[in-house]
């Protein structure tokens, strides 16, 4: 072989080698122009990092929820900024600011001194009493109903009625609007033990598939968005499958939440339950979340069956199941979530 030919070789090599390299960036390049078109991002107000997204909290004047006063069919949104506080664990970002005594999406909100909603609560669980820890977002939380009205309080009154005062029940509620369930899990994780909760029941929506409300870009893994509709925008995923890989890549994923929160539950011997908002494709969250076929710990319970058992029986109308001024539940609809979920706990009556 001379040298003509060898030079000939690498020259050969060297120009494959380049095309090749040009053809993965033209692909990076259609493929991130076509997530754009096909995925577009969510209206918001664009964050440089959650430390700036921690600093908009706290001044005075804005709003995480609407950057510029947009309303929710003529209905101002709410500020949620005026009940949460930044948090430093980026795990959990923000949560609800102790000792409130406000009105928030047209009901009543009191905070007790530990930042749950509702009644105060001691760390030390009294002598007889056996406490429900309850993990959601806003439904769990009760947006836009009184407390009396939620179906964490229907549940513990409801259990407290049964037990005849032979034993106290609590339902301690971790819920906050616009968790997501590694939020959830990882502000259980922070504090929840502190209470000596018997039993753990994770309140799945949807939404929890994606990223909170305010987002982290699926573009930009360094912003954050901030949603200017929250009632609404919560709801709607960028696409399920597209967020959920990049939620698993990042560790943020609900199943390994879950796979978490199992392990520490399994280590404290607290019975985890999971209950889905049951919409008619419920079955869809559940077929997401294979960590529910791997742990049989992880005690599912599936509302559906009971809640169009009512539905039927009693003939109430879709629209009594919502809010007039958004999709978070009506009273009605957490009364019938708190009955159907009473009877899995009665086990603990005396």
């Amino acid at each position: 072989m001379t040298e003509g030919d060898v030079k000939t070789i690498q020259f050969g090599l060297g120009a494959k080698a380049a095309l090749v390299v040009i053809g993965l960036l033209i692909g990076l390049a259609a493929a991130e122009t076509a997530l754009r078109i096909l995925v577009p991002a969510r209206k918001g107000t664009e964050f440089d990092s959650l430390n700036e997204l921690r600093r908009t909290i706290l001044s005075e004047g804005s709003d995480t929820t609407s950057s510029k006063g947009e309303t929710i069919d003529g209905i101002d949104s709410g500020n949620l900024r005026a009940i949460i506080n930044p948090h430093p664990d980026d795990r959990i970002i923000f949560d609800l600011k102790p000792n409130l005594d406000t009105t928030f999406q047209r009901a009543s909100l009191k905070t007790n001194s530990c930042g749950m909603r509702g009644a105060e609560r001691s760390t030390a669980k009294p002598p007889d009493t056996f406490r429900i820890a309850l993990l959601g977002d806003s439904f769990a939380f009760g947006w836009g109903v009184q407390q009396e009205e939620s179906f964490a309080q229907r549940l513990e009154d409801n259990l407290n009625r049964l037990a005849q005062g032979r034993r106290r029940f609590e339902v301690l509620n971790f819920g906050v609007p616009g968790y997501s369930t590694f939020q959830e899990v990882a502000k259980f994780k922070e504090s929840g033990l502190d209470f000596s909760p018997d039993a753990i029941l994770v309140f799945f929506v949807q939404n929890d598939f994606g990223f909170p409300f305010y987002v982290r870009d699926i573009y930009n893994p360094g912003s954050v968005l901030a949603a200017t509709e929250f009632a609404r925008l919560s709801w709607k995923a960028i696409d399920p499958n597209i967020e959920q890989q990049r939620l698993e890549l990042l560790g943020y994923d609900p199943n390994s939440a879950l796979r978490q929160l199992a392990k520490l539950a399994r280590q404290e011997r607290i019975p985890l339950f999971l209950t889905f908002n049951p919409r008619k494709d419920w079955d869809k969250d559940l077929y997401r979340l294979p960590i529910l076929k791997k742990r049989k710990d992880i005690r599912v319970i599936n509302l559906r069956p009971d809640f169009e058992n009512i539905m039927a029986v009693r003939g109430y109308a879709e629209a009594e199941l919502t809010l007039a001024h958004d999709p978070h539940p009506s009273p009605l609809r957490h009364a019938i979530y708190g009955d159907i979920l009473t009877p899995y706990f009665m086990y603990a009556l005396p």
